[in-house]
């Protein structure tokens, strides 16, 4: 899979049967529909995180980079961290497939989001050990 930042050729990485894309060059990462939530911990509980990623209610439009999997033009979406985060920093944005194929993560943006979301501890150790910071 080609990254969407960089059009080079993702790393796969597994972290507990569920793969993750990881682009070399930029530190960007790609999940697959559903694998947030997965990562997250989050067993089937709705959050906040996965609400918004739901809706396109935090949509705000179309962004520049093509979806890995069907070269649709990614949209724009805010994620709110919530109270967890300093109010500079309370809005992650991500790019997520039209079609629903999933969602891009700059590098840092995916260790935020779970580390917000309250769970997935041993995520962001792996990530932390693999990128330094997730």
């Amino acid at each position: 899979m080609l990254c969407p930042e960089c059009r080079v050729e993702m790393l796969v990485l597994e972290h507990e049967d569920i793969e993750i894309d990881f682009c070399d060059e930029c530190g960007g990462i790609w999940l697959d529909e559903g694998e947030l939530e997965l990562l997250a911990g989050e067993n089937g509980a709705p959050s906040p995180v996965a609400s918004a990623l739901a809706s396109n209610a935090n949509a705000k439009g179309k962004g520049r980079r093509p979806c890995p999997v069907c070269s649709k033009k990614m949209i724009l979406a805010d994620i709110d961290l919530g109270d967890s985060a300093s109010t500079e920093n309370r809005f992650v944005e991500i790019d997520k497939c039209p079609k629903g194929h999933g969602m891009w993560f700059d590098k840092g943006e995916l260790g935020q989001i779970i580390s917000a979301s309250g769970g997935g501890e041993s995520v962001i150790a792996f990530l932390g050990s693999l990128f330094g910071s997730g």
